[in-house]
C-alpha cells in the first residue's frame, strides 16, 4: 500500500507536500508511523516491531535503488521508474552469453579490451594540437587528421573517430568528467551529472555444505528493533553488517548448491568491500546465528562477492534520481554533442 503512494505522485501528479521533503524515505516513514500510533488494537510491543520492519522495508528499497538511503530518492520521481512486463528468465552461465552472441558478428581485430580512456577530444578544433602532441600518430592517414572526435588512451595512443558512443556509468562521470572531456561538458550536462544520483549495491553470496534452513525458506531478514525510531540509517564503520537487508535462498539447489545470496548497499557496502573475505564470513555467519537463534550454523565453505563501488569503472552500481533531479535530466546527459541549432538549450 505505501508502495503504492509512493508511485502516485509521478504517476497521477499528486503534488508533493514539504513536510516529505520530496524524499521517499521521509514520507514512508511519516505515513507508517502515523497509521501504526493510530491503531488501537496493537500493544506498544507489537507497534515497535512494525516499525522497525519498515526500516527493513527502507533498507530492502535503498538496495532496489541503488542509494544509500531512500531519504535520498526523489518522491515527486520515484514512480516514474517501472517494471518490465513478462517472466523472469534466468540465462544459462550468465548474462556475459549475451555479450558473446552479440560480439559473434563483429571482427575481433576491432575488439580492444583492457584499454582504459584517458580523454576524449569532441571538438575538431583541438585535433591539430592532438597532432603534435601524439607524435607516434604522425603517420595518420590524410583522411583522419580531420576526425571530429580523437580518443586519447592511457597508454598515449590517440584513436581518430567520426563519433563516439560513451557507456561510462554515472559514477565514473561524477568523478571525472572534467578530466575525461576536453574541451569540458556544457554546464547542463555538468548540472544533470551532478544532480542525479548514483550509489553502490553489492551482493554476498555465502555457500554452505549443507542447508541450514528449511525447504520452505525463500529469505531470511534482519529486522533490528532498536531502530524502530531511528530517522537514519547510517552506521559506524564497525557496525557496517547492520545495512544487510536479507538473505535471499538461491534455488533451485540441483543448480546452485546450497547458496544464500546477502543484499548490502551505501556507504555500508563501501565499508564491506574494503574486507577481506573471511571477516566477511564471519561476519555475516554471527548475524544468522543470532537472527535464526542457532548458534551451531557453521561459517560458509566460500564466499563470493561483488564490489562495484571501489571498482574505478563503475563507481556504483546504478543510478537513481535523486532528490532535485527528474527524469529530464537523464534526457540532458544523453543529448548528443555538439548540439544542434535545434536542440540548444534556451
Amino acid at each position: 500500500q505505501v508502495y503504492n503512494l509512493t508511485q502516485e505522485f509521478f504517476q497521477r501528479g499528486k503534488p508533493v507536500n514539504a513536510e516529505s521533503q520530496n524524499s521517499v524515505g521521509v514520507f514512508t516513514r511519516d505515513v507508517v508511523r502515523k497509521r501504526v500510533k493510530a491503531d488501537p488494537d496493537d500493544t506498544e510491543a507489537v507497534k515497535r516491531l512494525k516499525l522497525a520492519m519498515i526500516q527493513q522495508y527502507l533498507k530492502v528499497e535503498s538496495c532496489e535503488s541503488s542509494s544509500h538511503s531512500m531519504d535520498e530518492v526523489s518522491l515527486s520521481e520515484f514512480g516514474e521508474w517501472t517494471e518490465i512486463p513478462g517472466a523472469h528468465h534466468v540465462i544459462p552461465c550468465g548474462f556475459i552469453k549475451i555479450v558473446e552472441i552479440l560480439a559473434r558478428s563483429i571482427p575481433k581485430s576491432v575488439i580492444q579490451l583492457r584499454k582504459p580512456v584517458k580523454c576524449i577530444h569532441w571538438n575538431q578544433s583541438v585535433s591539430q594540437e592532438i597532432e603534435r602532441v601524439a607524435d607516434h600518430n604522425s603517420d595518420l592517414p590524410e583522411e583522419n587528421k580531420g576526425s571530429n572526435v580523437f580518443v586519447e588512451c592511457e597508454d598515449c595512443e590517440f584513436i581518430p573517430a567520426d563519433h563516439v558512443i560513451v557507456t561510462v556509468s554515472l559514477g565514473v562521470l561524477k568523478k571525472r568528467h572534467e578530466s575525461l572531456f576536453h574541451p569540458r561538458l556544457p554546464e547542463e550536462k555538468v548540472m544533470a551529472i551532478e544532480k542525479l544520483g548514483i550509489n553502490t549495491t553489492d551482493k554476498i553470496f555465502l555457500e554452505f555444505e549443507e542447508p541450514f534452513w528449511s525447504s520452505e525458506c525463500n529469505s531470511i531478514q534482519f529486522v533490528w528493533e532498536d531502530e524502530a525510531e531511528s530517522e537514519s540509517l547510517t552506521y559506524p564503520e564497525e557496525l557496517w553488517y547492520k545495512k544487510i537487508c536479507s538473505f535471499d535462498v538461491l534455488y533451485p539447489p540441483e543448480r546452485y548448491g546450497h547458496v544464500l545470496s546477502g543484499w548490502i548497499c551505501g556507504e555500508e557496502a563501501l565499508i564491506m568491500e574494503k574486507c577481506d573475505d573471511e571477516t566477511v564470513a564471519e561476519t555475516c555467519t554471527e548475524m544468522l546465528r543470532k537472527f535464526t537463534g542457532n548458534p551451531n550454523i557453521p561459517k560458509p565453505r566460500r564466499i563470493l562477492r561483488s564490489s562495484w563501488g571501489s571498482n574505478p569503472h563503475f563507481r556504483g552500481s546504478y543510478s537513481y534520481t535523486q532528490v532535485g533531479s527528474s527524469g529530464a535530466d537523464v534526457e540532458k546527459l544523453a543529448k548528443p554533442l555538439p548540439y544542434a541549432e535545434s536542440s540548444k538549450s534556451p
